[in-house]
């Protein structure tokens, strides 16, 4: 009974269903480590999610792995991971779970030899391509100044956090504030994913100034001068949500 489960057509059917759905849930990651700051709370807590998730999915794979699901899973992951290795480069208890299950997936399923003796070559040189651009690209845009936040806070509704930023650079350096979005992030027990490309420059004040920050409801005044309003970001939109976050996930 046990060998005409494991058997049957629609068993595999379903495990190469759920396979498929780790390959959307890695490309989620990877959508996350473009557009979020991963902040890894408990790195041993969050390898063993992934690493547990990532065995059952191998498993489910390894036995599905002539099913056509299976076989798309296999050539979705290991070019989906890129961002992934690449944005989170040294959060080794992220990477390793996800790219050992891409990688074993990619050279176990059913898929013909020479497709994926093809494809391998491209995903390689897309690898070292991109990888190669990255960071090229990181490394041009790197500024001499020295950036270090002395100050944050959030607002009393916590709604909307600030930061205060002392540049120390070649004119005397500066001081910033920058505003940004406080519920926005995708918090999970192990893990937060703080939202980027939301932050706004309230002020910069040259050189390196002492300010004093306080909020009166919502309202941010800076040195006693009110500096900005939640009609203000209403108004210009600011803080306007994607509607394809993924956070349900």
């Amino acid at each position: 009974m046990k060998s005409g489960i494991l058997s049957n057509i629609w068993t595999k059917r379903i495990a190469s269903v759920l396979g498929l759905l780790y390959a959307f849930y890695l490309c989620v990651l990877s959508f996350r480590s473009v557009f979020y700051e991963v902040i890894i709370e408990k790195p041993i807590m969050f390898c063993t999610y992934l690493s547990s998730i990532s065995i059952v999915a191998m498993i489910l794979m390894i036995y599905s792995r002539k099913q056509f699901a299976t076989k798309l899973a296999s050539f979705i992951m290991i070019p989906a991971l890129l961002p992934i290795v690449l944005m989170c480069l040294g959060s080794w208890e992220m990477i390793i779970p996800l790219a050992v299950c891409a990688v074993v997936i990619f050279f176990a399923s059913g898929a013909n030899e020479g497709t994926k003796t093809l494809l391998g070559t491209m995903f390689l040189l897309i690898y070292i391509l991109a990888s190669l651009a990255y960071f090229i690209f990181t490394s041009y845009l790197a500024s001499p100044a020295v950036k270090k936040t002395i100050e944050e806070g959030i607002s009393p509704s916590g709604k909307y956090r600030y930061e205060v930023i002392n540049t120390t650079d070649s004119s005397n350096g500066s001081t910033t504030v920058m505003l940004e979005p406080n519920d926005m992030d995708i918090i999970r027990k192990s893990v937060t994913y703080k939202v980027k490309g939301y932050d706004r420059k309230l002020c910069v004040k040259r050189p390196l100034t002492e300010v004093k920050i306080e909020w009166k409801d919502d309202d941010l005044y800076i040195n006693g001068e009110r500096w900005f309003t939640p009609e203000q970001a209403e108004k210009g939109k600011w803080f306007e949500k994607e509607s394809f976050s993924f956070d349900f996930m």
